[in-house]
């Protein structure tokens, strides 16, 4: 069994994703007007986890837009 570290490891730096586009939701399909309104209510509350689902959600689109 080995030992458990017992000292700070490196810092882990991730991506700052800030700067790219939202998706936008694809004009006539219901689920994409439905994560784009959920996504605009979470902003407006402040919820950004939500917002990021939101766009992920209508990246991986099961429709495959």
């Amino acid at each position: 069994m080995t030992e458990p570290t017992t000292y700070s490891t490196g810092i882990v730096e991730l991506p700052m994703r800030s700067g790219e586009l939202e998706p936008t939701p694809v004009e006539g399909c219901a689920g994409c007007a439905e994560l784009a309104n959920l996504r605009d209510r979470a902003r407006t509350g402040g919820d950004t986890t939500t917002v990021t689902d939101c766009n992920v959600y209508m990246r991986r689109h099961p429709e495959g837009h």
